[in-house]
């Protein structure tokens, strides 16, 4: 019986450590706690989730900041900027290890952003058939692999890498979205394997391109092409970011 107190006080602690997190709030108090309280957290839980986060209580997503990054950084080069990304190998360990290769094998290099939806996602097209010029190091038998879904309690936020994929779980192979801001509404559906570190500034000049609506994508009416990438092996005790 005590034992069982015990676990119900610390679920209870950690339950409240949540919902003092510096990311758990509401980003509208006055009105959130109106809808709360009318039952729109249960009506429309999409909506809700991301946006009045504390009034409905789901704050049991975790912080992309929070979560331990690998070893590598992978620099795309675009004509807005460097964009720098790293990994989760502890949340996403064969999403991660699947891009990180196609990476290094120099996969991405003249790829393209397909889909820029501003305040949503920049996505990044499939390697076969996304490529301006194919490197003889590129392995298209590798860039088709497919890789399981990888859920996680890790939200997706702006700068969150995203696996792409179709109707099946478990069919992310080599697109990929840069989260333009929040979408809840994502979570534990699609695989978040790693963030953005640096580049933001590049990702909002991307987000100003004229855009144009081509089934469900936006898409920008210029291409914007990853110039080249490069993969940085570092210490992660010696990093500044």
């Amino acid at each position: 019986f005590s034992m069982k107190l015990i676990v119900a006080s610390l679920l209870v602690n950690f339950v409240l450590s949540l919902r003092t997190s510096p990311w758990c709030k509401d980003k509208d108090s006055k009105a959130c706690a109106s809808w709360a309280s009318s039952g729109e957290c249960h009506k429309n839980p999409g909506f809700m989730k991301g946006h009045c986060m504390w009034s409905c209580d789901t704050c049991d997503g975790l912080d992309a900041s929070e979560q331990r990054l690998g070893s590598e950084r992978v620099v795309l080069n675009t004509k807005f900027g460097k964009i720098t990304l790293a990994f989760f190998p502890e949340v996403a360990p064969r999403t991660a290890r699947h891009i990180l290769k196609l990476f290094q094998l120099g996969c991405y290099d003249t790829n393209h952003f397909f889909r820029v939806d501003a305040g949503f996602v920049a996505q990044i097209q499939t390697v076969v058939g996304g490529q301006r010029v194919i490197p003889d190091s590129c392995d298209h038998a590798e860039a088709v692999l497919t890789v399981p879904l990888e859920a996680s309690k890790v939200r997706h936020t702006r700068g969150v890498l995203s696996m792409g994929r179709g109707e099946s779980l478990d069919s992310g192979s080599s697109s990929f979205s840069l989260l333009l801001g929040d979408a809840p509404h994502l979570d534990e559906g699609y695989t978040v394997f790693g963030r953005v570190l640096d580049g933001d500034d590049a990702l909002r000049k991307m987000e100003s391109v004229p855009t144009k609506k081509q089934g469900i994508f936006v898409m920008p009416t210029e291409r914007i092409e990853i110039i080249d990438t490069q993969v940085l092996h570092v210490e992660t005790d010696k990093l500044p970011f």
